[in-house]
């Protein structure tokens, strides 16, 4: 990811030793909260009829003041403001939208070890950082300090932990 650290650590060695997805990773939202509120109510009017858009943005009010002001704009520019709003938002649906970071691309390596852990519990933790180097896979047009061996797969790396247990 762009913002991610790389190089040297101030022991030598270099890191990452493997990447994984962290931009435009759909994930879920947390309920109960002011971006649940906000991607409930801009998926909903996204899928509603244009008669009905006015009467969802006055019912909530509180949750996007802009969309309150805008309440009495033309249908048309009420929904240019409504696709607006799903894309600043990162809005898939009202219960998953795009996020990015190391936070989301760690656990999905933890998953991924998860699984080869399922499919040979013997292994040792060396050997699991092993598999995921060796099954990696370069990312063309990707600087090999940002992305040390490559991208993790996790198919190739299940594969060997299964392997591993002959």
């Amino acid at each position: 990811m762009y913002r991610s650290s790389y190089g040297p650590t101030i022991d030598g060695l270099q890191k990452p030793e493997v990447i994984a997805p962290g931009i435009w990773v759909a994930g879920p939202i947390l309920p109960h909260t002011p971006t649940a509120d906000e991607a409930s109510l801009y998926a909903h009017l996204d899928n509603a009829a244009d008669e009905d858009l006015r009467d969802i943005i006055l019912a909530h009010a509180a949750v996007d003041k802009d969309l309150y002001a805008a309440r009495d704009l033309t249908v048309s520019l009420l929904r240019q403001l409504i696709t607006i709003k799903l894309r600043e938002g990162n809005v898939i649906n009202e219960h998953y939208k795009f996020v990015d970071g190391t936070s989301f691309a760690a656990p999905i390596v933890s998953s991924i070890v998860a699984c080869m852990l399922e499919a040979n519990p013997k292994l040792t933790p060396q050997r699991v950082k092993r598999i995921l180097i060796d099954t990696a896979e370069r990312v063309d047009g990707v600087e090999v300090d940002r992305q040390g061996w490559g991208v993790v797969v996790p198919r190739k790396a299940v594969e060997m932990a299964l392997r591993c247990r002959e």
